[in-house]
């Protein structure tokens, strides 16, 4: 053999080697990638949103309104209204409008979880109300036992600001309550629409400045609520509290929160209440906002004890603040 062609063999020979190499570190480099550790998996009901969160607006749309101190009366009385209203597929449903004292007034749409109805907020509904001192009457279904919870008790709920008065409607989903049997999940959807399309038309309410707040189910409630309604009406609900979510109407947490934005969402949940620690833990977006109590797996209506610490109480507050614009804590 003469010296060109083993030159010739010994290339080929090295080109095989390379070859050979790089499909060995390739292999071992899918073997790595494959073996990576992950970060804590996050629950079914709280998976990625789907768009791009670059797709997210930059700014809350901010309603106009005049300060409650200087608004006019509404010239409505304290007492809680019956109110009978339908959802889009003409389910008959309940619930109970608690005026504001002043005109042209926000209002607060409060959605009761699955251990209860509307009477899970016959205390915090006249605290939000702020009108005590006209002894609204109270709900005769409530008066029942076992309709409250004995920590519910508003002498330690914190003081709200004596000028405030902040218009509350609270209902029953479809299956409780005055509003009877029929439908769950998705269902709801159409009951929490609903009631902001009832809300939106009240007497001395400001129907550019809704808000809601749930529990449990009424957690998803609240932002599923809130979004159906703005993708419909174009605008009015400004804001969405919940207290220990878990998608329960079957639509995703996260990506409600995400579409939502910049209208803000707020989410309480205890550390220890595994489905709804990791739809707060696990979702973002703008002005959005998670309070994780730790060594607690307090659900919904319990988390609205005077033991924790941050007083939820108090969040409920500072969240009526940044979306009414209204100061309700005493100066």
């Amino acid at each position: 053999m003469n010296k060109e062609s083993r030159n010739v063999k010994f290339i080929i020979a090295a080109l095989a080697g390379l070859v050979i190499l790089s499909l060995l570190i390739a292999a071992c480099g899918q073997s790595q990638i494959s073996e990576a550790p992950t970060k804590p998996p996050i629950a079914a009901s709280t998976k990625p949103p789907t768009k791009n969160p670059t797709e997210l607006p930059t700014a809350m749309p901010v309603p106009t309104y005049t300060p409650a101190s200087t608004r006019p009366l509404s010239g409505l009385g304290p007492n809680p209204q019956r109110v009978e209203f339908k959802a889009e597929d003409g389910k008959n449903l309940l619930g109970y409008y608690y005026p504001s004292k002043y005109a042209d007034a926000p209002i607060m749409i409060l959605m009761h979880w699955a251990g209860g109805d509307l009477c899970d907020w016959k205390e915090i509904a006249p605290w939000l109300q702020n009108r005590l001192d006209e002894n609204p009457a109270k709900i005769n279904r409530c008066a029942k036992v076992g309709t409250s919870t004995s920590w519910w008790d508003p002498t330690w709920f914190p003081p709200m600001n004596a000028d405030v008065s902040i218009a509350v409607f609270a209902f029953d989903f479809r299956g409780y309550g005055e509003s009877g049997a029929g439908g769950a999940g998705p269902a709801w959807v159409m009951d929490a629409k609903a009631a902001f399309e009832t809300a939106a038309g009240f007497d001395g309410v400001d129907a550019t400045r809704m808000a809601s707040m749930g529990a449990s189910i009424g957690a998803d409630g609240s932002p599923d609520g809130c979004l159906v309604y703005n993708q419909k009406a174009g605008r009015g609900c400004v804001g969405a509290l919940s207290l220990s979510p878990g998608s329960y109407f079957h639509m995703d947490y996260g990506t409600v929160v995400h579409d939502l934005a910049p209208v803000p969402v707020w989410c309480l949940a205890g550390e220890l209440d595994s489905l709804s620690f990791n739809a707060c833990r696990y979702t973002s977006g703008k002005n959005y906002r998670s309070e994780i109590y730790l060594d607690t797996n307090a659900h919904g209506m319990v988390l609205l004890s005077p033991d924790l610490d941050p007083q939820p109480m108090k969040r409920i507050q500072e969240f009526i603040e940044l979306v009414f614009g209204e100061s309700v804590q005493p100066e």
